[in-house]
């Protein structure tokens, strides 16, 4: 554990960052529903996608004043949605805020009327110039969280102008918390983080799963943080299809990660370690009911816990290059070739 690279130091004060735009993102969102919002659209491109799970589960179960998707930017020009326009809201994320594919999904939704949120870095970019609202962070290697906080300080504003502030009313006193609680989850998770480590330091292949808001997280572990930063073979598996078909690939020495929070989807991700349990002897599992979440309110915990499992799988991600000796930052292709 001693070669794992330390927490920022700036680690609290991005995600503080991030809360502090509060107020504005609340005077924008107003002044977007009462241009009549019908369809709210979460787009990025991989992590950034990703990090949308949290905010389109509180959107998807908490109001029927508008509809929602997540949904990749390449897919949101290719695909054309037909409520794409005037009464469209499209939060558009992406750490350089020039990501190509999001750039292009930013203008084309302005083309069809669509009001635009811009996530990125601090700084000028593709994203600042486009959106009629830019939410920023400092950059830093502390980009998963500041980009959660400020997807989910959106829906939580949209959530509240639609008259569904009983609903998250706990979530909203429990705001103020998650840059203590979630620095803790990095100390917190040392342990599990360990022990994925001692299970993939020699891996051929790992599957992970999660389900619900989770299996975003899956995809962003296997997809972003395995297969991108540390050339691993890896497959994210949803929770809900574990058992139709993908468990037929579990085997005493085959890694199984799992990955699951206190939400309404938590029953799929126990279900899967019942299973690993039995079959396999390299079961990896990051639970977030570990975790103290200093200052979280208990009725907040089933919502912001999924923030806080991202932010977790985040520091597993250290642990184990650590252990392979990996410097996440290598590539072979990205930002090197064109595709």
């Amino acid at each position: 554990m001693s070669n794992v690279i330390p927490v920022p130091d700036d680690f609290e004060a991005c995600v503080q960052h991030a809360i502090d735009q509060d107020q504005k993102i609340r005077e924008f969102i107003s002044e977007v529903l009462n241009k009549g919002l019908k369809h709210v659209y979460l787009v990025g491109c991989g992590g950034s996608h990703f990090g949308t799970y949290p905010a389109f589960e509180l959107l998807d179960r908490y109001t029927n004043a508008f509809s929602a998707t997540r949904i990749s930017s390449a897919e949101l020009t290719s695909r054309n949605p037909i409520e794409l326009d005037e009464h469209a809201l499209v939060v558009a994320a992406s750490h350089s805020g020039d990501t190509p594919e999001t750039v292009a999904a930013a203008e084309f939704a302005k083309s069809k009327g669509a009001t635009v949120i811009g996530i990125s870095r601090q700084g000028d970019n593709g994203l600042s110039r486009i959106g009629d609202l830019h939410l920023d962070y400092p950059d830093t290697i502390s980009i998963t969280e500041p980009k959660l906080v400020l997807n989910e300080l959106v829906a939580l504003a949209l959530l509240e102008g639609a008259g569904e502030k009983d609903k998250v009313s706990a979530i909203r006193e429990s705001i103020p918390a998650l840059p203590g609680a979630l620095r803790a989850t990095k100390d917190e998770v040392a342990e599990a983080g360990e022990k994925i480590a001692d299970i993939l330091a020699e891996a051929e292949r790992s599957y992970i799963v999660g389900a619900g808001p989770a299996y975003g997280m899956a995809k962003m572990m296997a997809w972003c943080y395995f297969m991108e930063m540390q050339w691993m073979h890896s497959a994210a598996i949803n929770g809900a299809d574990f058992f139709h078909g993908p468990l037929e690939m579990i085997g005493e020495d085959v890694p199984l990660v799992v990955l699951f929070a206190e939400d309404a989807t938590r029953a799929l991700g126990e279900r899967v370690v019942r299973f690993g349990e039995k079959y396999t002897n390299k079961l990896g599992i990051v639970d977030t009911a570990t975790f103290s979440l200093p200052g979280i309110k208990p009725e907040a915990r089933a919502d912001l816990s999924v923030i806080a499992l991202m932010s977790a799988e985040r520091r597993v991600l250290d642990h184990v290059a650590a252990r392979r000796g990996h410097d996440t930052s290598q590539r072979r292709y990205m930002y090197k070739v064109e595709y």
